[in-house]
């Protein structure tokens, strides 16, 4: 594994430990390792959700140092288990299961599925996972939680059973993890609400279409696009949960028009709740520039047909993939790691750069 240190970070948690926080820049694993430091005191509580879960990153220069190993494969054939947050119809999590066979094929080990009825199926999740740890011998598991705190007792009743756990996309209330790998949500966030400023013109009305209150990635999505917008003089209209249904964001998106007649943009926090906004708006010819975010390939066919302005690829694919490699590493050698791994820098795709890489 290819540790670097590149960047000074400050990381604002109650969860995550204050010290320690990993960037994954590309694979074979190229993670970015900066330890030993603390934040501030009087960093501040989330806003929008009672979880303190949340990153706020400033980068400093650093001088590099690197410590170096490849990808290693399992001695044993582990069998891990991947629970995802909703069903496989979802592209996202069907790109996070696509990954992990792929992994185990290259890391010789076994993976099986768990899915979930919806992305806000609390108690059907908490269910799969008691159902699981009962009834299957599993030497790990990798999950993308649907609420941050309520999957936080069944998923501490499998650790302290044996079972090592990594939190995938959205953190997790407690400090029994393995780690946490996901995005960088408020960066993300906070780029797509820079570049709505810029093609507005720096003034504008703006509304925004949030995940469930309860989602800690909504949440930080949610507070980097206010820190993004901060940047022109933009009037924020209305907020609203979609809960990442495109169903939903149709309906709320149809009342905004008729209440907002001046409505510039809207800014939603999934490519599925853009779909919905694009929909109303396109069935009332009313022109609005909205942006979106998970690069579905949806969501791209929209942004170069002129129906979407633009979305945040999350990578989902090194997600999975490092999500294993460092559960195997755990098990195999003890490793153990930062409490939060962000993959990747932000990607922000528009019409401009679609066709690029």
């Amino acid at each position: 594994m290819l540790f670097m240190v590149s960047k000074r970070v400050q990381l604002k948690s109650s969860v995550f430990d204050r010290k320690r926080i990993v960037r994954v820049l590309g694979f074979p694993l190229t993670i970015a390792l900066t330890a030993c430091f603390s934040a501030p005191e009087n960093a501040r509580q989330s806003e929008i959700s009672s979880l303190a879960l949340s990153l706020k990153i400033e980068a400093e220069s650093l001088p590099s140092q690197i410590v170096a190993s490849p990808e290693i494969k399992a001695t044993r054939p582990w069998k891990f288990a991947i629970a995802v947050k909703d069903s496989l119809e979802s592209e996202g999590w069907s790109q996070v299961w696509q990954a992990a066979r792929e992994a185990a094929d290259d890391f010789g080990v076994e993976v099986v599925l768990l899915t979930n009825p919806c992305q806000t199926c609390v108690t059907e999740q908490i269910q799969e996972i008691d159902t699981l740890i009962r009834s299957q011998q599993i030497d790990g598991l990798i999950i993308g939680v649907v609420d941050s705190i309520a999957l936080t007792p069944v998923v501490e009743k499998a650790i302290q059973q044996g079972i090592p756990t990594i939190a995938i996309d959205t953190p997790l209330n407690s400090e029994m993890l393995v780690t946490s790998v996901g995005f960088d949500n408020f960066a993300g966030g906070k780029a797509i609400g820079e570049w709505v400023v810029k093609q507005l013109g720096d003034r504008g009305q703006v509304a925004i279409l949030t995940g469930p209150i309860d989602h800690q990635n909504a949440s930080d999505r949610h507070k980097g696009f206010l820190s993004g917008l901060q940047a022109g003089n933009i009037e924020i209209v209305a907020t609203e949960a979609g809960n990442w249904e495109t169903g939903l964001a149709r309906e709320i998106t149809a009342r905004w028009l008729e209440r907002y007649p001046k409505l510039d943009a809207i800014v939603a926090a999934n490519d599925n709740m853009a779909l919905g906004a694009s929909q109303a708006a396109r069935a009332v010819k009313v022109p609005l520039l909205i942006t979106g975010f998970d690069a579905t390939d949806f969501a791209l066919n929209a942004i170069a047909e002129g129906q979407m302005g633009a979305t945040i690829s999350q990578e989902f694919h090194h997600q999975s993939r490092l999500s294993i490699q460092l559960l195997i590493r755990h098990l195999e050698q003890k490793e153990t790691f930062p409490p939060f791994v962000a993959v990747s820098d932000i990607s922000l795709i528009t019409r401009d750069n679609i066709g690029g890489d």
